[in-house]
C-alpha cells in the first residue's frame, strides 16, 4: 500500500487573472505525462469568507505510487527542467502569477482518495479550507479526532471532507478541505451563533462546541476561508451558474 500524497498550492494571482490562470492550470502539460501529477481541484478564494486575494489554490494528486510517484515528480523538475520544462506553459503562467508557497502532504486514514472522491460522485459550489497550526508533533493525533469527532456533525451540516491532510515539510501544520454550497455553510455559521448563546438564527448543536474545546487541545493558529471551485474537476460543478450584474442592481 502506497501513501495518498498530495501538493497543496497558494498561488497569488496578478488582477483579475485568477479565471484565466485556473483555465491554465488546467492544461497543465504534466498531466499527459504518465504516472505524475494529476489536478485534483484548482479554486479561488471567495473575499467574504476571508483571505488573501486575489488567490488561487491548486490540489494536486502524486499519483498511485507514493513516494516512488513523488521522486519521478521531482526529477522531472531537478536538472531536467532546465532544458525541459521552460516552454510556452510556463511563460504563459506567468502573465497571471506572481509567486506562491507550495505544501507537500500526505492523506491520513479517513481522508478520501481522489479515485475515491469521483466514485462517490462528491462534489459542492463552495469548498471550506483551512490551513491550521498544531501543536509541534500532533498533526496526526490531531487529523485523528477529526476523523472521529468532527467528520460525522459537519455531515450533519452540509459538509464532506476531501482532504485530511498533515504536512510533510514541518512539524506543525495540517490542510483540511471540504465540499459544500452556500446554504450549508451559512447554516453551520447561524447553528454555530446559536450555539454559543450569540443569536437566535439558528439551531443548538453541542457538538459544535464540544469539537471546538477539542480542538483547542491541538490548534495554536492558522486561518480559515472559503474558495469556489473551478468548473470540470473532480468534485467541481459542471459550469458557471448565469448571471449578470442586473440581478443585483436595484430596479
Amino acid at each position: 500500500m502506497s501513501r495518498a500524497l498530495y501538493l497543496h498550492e497558494l498561488v497569488d494571482v496578478v488582477g483579475q487573472g485568477q479565471y484565466e490562470y485556473m483555465e491554465h492550470v488546467a492544461q497543465e502539460p504534466v498531466q499527459r505525462m504518465q504516472g505524475m501529477f494529476t489536478l485534483q481541484g484548482t479554486f479561488f478564494v471567495c473575499a467574504p469568507g476571508g483571505g488573501r486575494w486575489p488567490q488561487v489554490v491548486n490540489i494536486w494528486d502524486v499519483g498511485d505510487d507514493g513516494w516512488e510517484g513523488w521522486a519521478r515528480n521531482v526529477d522531472r523538475l531537478n536538472l531536467k527542467r532546465r532544458q525541459a520544462f521552460y516552454g510556452d506553459w510556463w511563460d504563459t503562467a506567468a502573465q497571471w502569477r506572481r509567486g506562491g508557497f507550495d505544501r507537500l502532504c500526505g492523506g491520513v486514514p479517513g481522508s478520501p482518495t481522489t479515485a475515491e472522491i469521483a466514485s462517490a460522485g462528491t462534489g459542492g459550489t463552495l469548498f471550506l479550507h483551512e490551513l491550521l497550526t498544531v501543536r509541534p508533533g500532533s498533526a496526526l493525533e490531531f487529523l485523528a479526532a477529526v476523523v472521529d469527532e468532527r467528520v460525522p456533525f459537519m455531515r450533519d451540516h452540509g459538509h464532506e471532507p476531501t482532504g485530511l491532510y498533515e504536512v510533510l515539510g514541518n512539524q506543525h501544520e495540517v490542510v483540511m478541505v471540504w465540499a459544500s454550497d452556500i446554504a450549508s455553510q451559512t447554516r453551520l455559521r447561524q447553528n454555530r451563533d446559536t450555539t454559543h448563546g450569540l443569536s437566535d438564527e439558528g439551531t443548538h448543536d453541542g457538538r459544535i462546541a464540544a469539537w471546538e474545546r477539542r480542538s483547542a487541545e491541538f490548534v495554536t493558529g492558522g486561518d480559515t476561508h472559503l474558495m469556489t471551485p473551478k468548473p470540470g474537476t473532480v468534485y467541481g460543478p459542471d459550469d458557471w451558474e448565469d448571471a449578470s450584474l442586473e440581478d443585483w442592481l436595484d430596479s
